[in-house]
């Protein structure tokens, strides 16, 4: 029965994603920016800036590293079926919903709009 949950769950957490990571979003653009030191940004999105380069850590990829870690969690918010399927719903957003140049985990360009936008979607 609460394998029955995975699909709201996956709704919610897919419609959860669309809204807060979008670039174009109202809601994103008025989240705060969390960075410490210049070179690592850890909120809305993880990026580190070194060797000349963007270390670009995008939601699905730390969605799906959190998935496959709540298999082996037999204890906490991990080991709900609800939690995984917003995890799934996450994920599913991430690679759906994205160009296809910004699916790279590691970026030349250092500008932020580069980044962001939305000129080469495909």
């Amino acid at each position: 029965m609460e394998y029955l949950s995975i699909i709201p769950a996956t709704a919610l957490g897919y419609l959860t994603f669309k809204v807060t990571s979008h670039p174009g979003s109202k809601f994103r653009k008025k989240m705060p920016n969390i960075i410490i030191k210049k070179r690592v940004h850890i909120f809305p999105a993880i990026r580190v800036y070194m060797f000349g380069r963007v270390f670009h850590l995008h939601h699905w990829v730390s969605l799906s590293i959190l998935l496959f870690a709540s298999f082996y969690a037999t204890t906490g918010i991990l080991d709900f079926m609800f939690t995984r399927g917003i995890l799934v719903g996450g994920i599913i957003q991430g690679l759906t919903n994205m160009p296809k140049g910004h699916k790279k985990i590691i970026y030349k360009d250092f500008s932020l709009e580069s980044l962001t936008s939305l000129s080469d979607r495909k």
